[in-house]
């Protein structure tokens, strides 16, 4: 790893950490414009709701638009654990909604 990818991870880093990341939890790492950030995703304090996939999924969606802001990031590979992303929604895997759920959703 170059000085410019020990760089951008440690950016990676302060970003997810601001963002109530628990960071010690993931490996990040960076290969020429693309970071990637695998592991487990947990949230610490209580500002945000780490079982709410809406509040996770606003949240990872802003982590990434820093990650993107930053010099020479072009892309955001993502393999966190038990989490997949379509297109820009987060969604749990194996994670089926109830009939209930999905009724709820409707109204």
């Amino acid at each position: 790893m170059g000085v410019d990818a020990w760089k951008v991870n440690s950016k990676v880093k302060i970003i997810l950490s601001r963002n109530w990341v628990n960071v010690p939890g993931l490996l990040v790492n960076t290969v020429k414009d693309t970071v990637c950030i695998k592991g487990e995703l947990v949230f610490t304090g209580d500002k945000v709701d780490g079982h709410n996939e809406l509040a996770v999924s606003s949240q990872l969606r802003k982590v990434e638009r820093e990650i993107l802001a930053l010099r020479d990031v072009r892309h955001v590979d993502w393999r966190i654990t038990g989490w997949q992303k379509k297109k820009n929604r987060w969604e749990r895997k194996g994670f089926n909604p109830s009939q209930s759920e999905k009724e709820e959703k409707k109204e």
